[in-house]
């Protein structure tokens, strides 16, 4: 089986929850029956901008929890925190949230 990681840039709003519900449940779809077809096992890793409220973050990432459940790995981080790390400015705080 091979691992593939697949990136996933998302913006966050106050009012796009109900959109990112049904990105989450097509995600889910489209790499469980590839995954299956192919032997792979993918982690998405979604890179969050936009509205990083911990009311609205947190309210999307259990909706997340909740679609994949153990189904596939899953790795959050927010685009801001990610350039840092890429430009060797890593703040103690960055670090990506993991399900």
């Amino acid at each position: 089986m091979h691992d593939l990681v697949v990136e996933c840039p998302v913006r966050l709003t106050a009012s796009n929850r109900d959109e990112l519900r049904l990105l989450y449940a097509d995600l889910h779809d489209h790499y469980a029956r590839r995954d299956a077809r192919d032997g792979t096992r993918t982690t998405l890793h979604f890179r969050w901008s936009g509205v990083t409220d911990q009311e609205f973050f947190g309210a999307t990432y259990a909706d997340q929890r909740h679609v994949f459940a153990a189904s596939r790995p899953i790795m959050n981080s927010r685009l801001q925190e990610t350039n840092r790390q890429l430009s060797g400015c890593a703040q103690p705080n960055g670090a990506s949230l993991r399900t």
